[in-house]
C-alpha cells in the first residue's frame, strides 16, 4: 500500500516536472546537455542510471576519505575526540572481551588474509569466475598499496602504548586491517550476494559481512591499536574502492553478459574443496590465534611530581585545565573541588558519608536505570556518564541520593587523580560537582544523561559540608581558579559559577 502510493506520488510529480513550461523553455534552449542528463538516468543505457549512481555513491566517499584527512590536518573535533575514545574505552576492557577482539582482529591479519585469499582465488578458478578473480586481486593488492602510500603521506604516530593491548610499530593512519576487512570480505559478501538464488541466504551473507568488517574496525580501536578516525577514513576509502568494482561488475554483468564457463570439476567436487578449504582457514585462523597470545604492554609508570602544600593552587594548574571538557575536548564545568589523599582513604571518606562509588556504564545497568525510573526503584549507584579531563575520562565517580533515593536525581561528583603528590606520599585529585535534577527524556527515549542544576557553587557547599560534618576533613582553603562564569555544556545544561575551588585535605581514618 505505502510503496503504491510513493510510486503514485513520484510519477505525479515527475509528470508535472516534465511538462513545466519554464522547465520545457530550458530545455529547448539546451538540449544536447539534457540529452546527456536523461541518458545518465536511464537504466537501459551502459553508461546510464547504474553508472551515475556508482560515481555518486563513489564521490560521497572519496568526501568524506578527504573530509577526515582535512580534519587531521586542521586538528578538528574528530580528531580532538581520539584520545577521549581510546581513554574511555579502556575502562571497558574485560579478559573475555580482550581475547575475542584479538581473535577478530587477526582475521585482518596479513597471515590470514593472505592464506584467505589464495584460497578464495582457488575457488573462483575452479569455478571459472574470471571476473571475480580478477577483482579480487586488483582490489586487495591494490588496497594494499593505496593504503601504503597513504600511511607513509600522513606518517601519524600509533596511539600511546599506556592504552594499547597490541604493539604495532608501522604509521597509524590509515588502518590496514579495517581497509582489508572491505578489501576482502566486503567483496567476499559481494560475491555471495550477487552468486546465491535464495533472499533469504543473500541477506544473512550480507548481514554477517557487514558485522565482520564492522567489528575488525571496532577491535584496532579497542586494542588501542589505531584511533577511531584511521578506522572511519579506512572505510571511507574502503566503500569508495568497492562501490567501483560493483558498479563496473554490474555494469558488465548487465551490458556485456558474457559465455558462463562451465567448471572442469563437477559442482559436487568444488563444492566439497570449497568446504575443504573453508575448514582449513579456519584451523590456520584457530592455531594462530592460539600460537599468537595477547602480550599484555605493561606501561611504564607514571612518574609523580613532589608539589608543595602551599604551591598547590600556583602549580596544579600551570600545565593542566582548570575545566573539564566534552568527547571533543570543548570546555564543559570548572574543576571546583581539589581533594588531598589517597584512593582508599578517598572512597571511605565519601561512602561513610553517605555517597555511593558509582557503577560503571554498562547494558545491564542501563536496564538498571530504566527500571528504577520506570518502578521507581532506589538506585543510588545509577551511573554517569563519563567526563573528561585532560584527555581522560573520570577515574572515580560518586553520588548521594535525594530523599527519593531514585535514579532521576542525586548529588553527583566526578574524580581525576593527578600526576602531582604531596611531600608526604598523598595523591591529588580534582573533581567536578553538580547536582543531577532529572534524567532527560525525548519522547519515548530516555537517555543516560542528567539535566542538571544551574548553580554548581551550591553542590561544592554541600560535599565540602558532608565530609566536615563526618569529621574527615584536617583541613581546607578555598581559592579562585577560573572566576565567575557561566556556560552552557554540550548535554544543552546551563551552569553559573563563582570560580572558586575547595582543597580539601582529608584526615587519614
Amino acid at each position: 500500500m505505502v510503496k503504491t502510493i510513493f510510486k503514485s506520488v513520484f510519477k505525479s510529480v515527475g509528470h508535472g516536472i516534465k511538462n513545466d513550461p519554464e522547465l520545457q523553455r530550458i530545455k529547448n534552449r539546451y538540449p544536447r546537455f539534457f540529452r546527456f542528463i536523461k541518458k545518465r538516468l536511464t537504466p537501459g543505457e551502459k553508461y546510464g542510471l547504474y553508472l551515475t549512481i556508482g560515481v555518486f555513491v563513489t564521490l560521497f566517499f572519496i568526501y568524506l576519505f578527504f573530509g577526515i584527512i582535512q580534519d587531521y590536518v586542521g586538528q578538528e573535533a574528530l580528531i580532538r575526540a581520539d584520545l577521549r575514545i581510546i581513554n574511555l574505552i579502556s575502562h571497558f576492557r574485560t579478559p573475555g572481551i580482550n581475547q575475542f577482539m584479538l581473535f577478530i582482529t587477526y582475521l585482518a591479519k596479513a597471515e590470514v588474509i593472505t592464506v584467505a585469499v589464495i584460497f578464495s582465488l582457488i575457488i573462483l578458478f575452479l569455478l571459472r569466475k574470471w571476473s571475480y578473480f580478477r577483482s579480487l586481486l586488483i582490489f586487495v593488492l591494490g588496497g594494499e598499496l593505496f593504503v601504503w602510500i597513504i600511511k607513509n603521506i600522513i606518517d601519524r604516530p600509533r596511539p600511546p602504548l599506556t592504552e594499547a593491548l597490541v604493539a604495532e610499530t608501522s604509521y597509524s593512519f590509515p588502518s590496514g586491517h579495517s581497509f582489508v576487512a572491505i578489501a576482502f570480505y566486503g567483496l567476499i559478501t559481494f560475491f555471495l550476494f550477487e552468486s546465491l538464488k535464495k533472499k533469504w541466504l543473500k541477506n544473512i551473507s550480507l548481514i554477517l559481512g557487514i558485522i565482520l568488517v564492522l567489528l575488525i574496525g571496532a577491535s584496532r580501536i579497542y586494542l588501542g591499536a589505531h584511533w577511531p578516525s584511521d578506522v572511519l577514513v579506512s572505510f571511507a576509502s574502503g566503500l569508495a574502492w568497492l562501490s567501483i568494482i560493483i558498479t563496473i561488475s554490474h555494469i558488465k554483468k548487465k551490458f556485456n553478459p558474457k559465455i558462463i564457463h562451465t567448471p572442469n570439476l563437477e559442482t559436487k567436487t568444488i563444492k566439497k574443496i570449497s568446504l575443504a578449504l573453508i575448514i582449513i582457514f579456519l584451523i590456520f585462523a584457530s592455531i594462530f590465534y592460539h600460537t599468537h597470545p595477547l602480550k599484555q604492554i605493561t606501561p611504564s609508570p607514571i612518574s609523580k611530581t613532589i608539589i608543595q602544600i602551599n604551591e598547590i593552587d600556583k602549580k596544579l594548574f600551570e600545565n593542566l585545565p582548570k575545566i573539564s571538557e566534552t568527547l571533543t575536548g570543548a570546555p564543559a564545568e570548572p574543576i571546583n573541588i581539589i581533594v588531598i589523599t589517597n584512593e582508599k582513604n578517598l572512597n571511605n571518606a565519601f561512602i561513610n558519608s553517605g555517597w555511593s562509588k558509582l557503577d560503571p556504564i554498562s547494558p545491564k545497568n542501563t536496564f538498571k536505570i530504566i527500571n528504577s525510573i520506570i518502578n521507581k526503584k532506589p538506585y543510588p549507584k545509577t551511573p554517569g556518564l563519563p567526563v573528561f579531563w585532560d584527555a581522560r575520562s573520570n577515574d572515580l565517580g560518586f553520588g548521594k541520593p535525594t530523599i527519593e533515593n531514585l535514579a532521576n536525581s542525586r548529588h553527583h561528583i566526578h574524580f581525576w587523580e593527578t600526576s602531582f603528590i604531596t611531600p608526604d606520599g598523598q595523591s591529588i585529585w580534582v573533581g567536578t560537582a553538580h547536582f543531577d535534577r532529572s534524567i532527560q527524556k525525548k519522547g519515548f527515549l530516555i537517555l543516560p544523561i542528567h539535566s542538571t542544576e544551574l548553580l554548581v557553587d551550591k553542590e561544592r557547599e554541600e560535599i565540602k559540608s558532608d565530609l566536615e560534618k563526618n569529621g574527615f576533613i584536617k583541613s581546607f582553603e578555598k581559592i579562585d581558579l577560573t572566576g565567575l562564569s557561566y556556560g552552557t555544556k554540550k548535554s544543552g545544561n546551563n551552569f553559573l559559577t563563582d570560580g572558586q575551588a575547595y582543597i580539601l585535605y582529608l584526615q587519614q581514618k
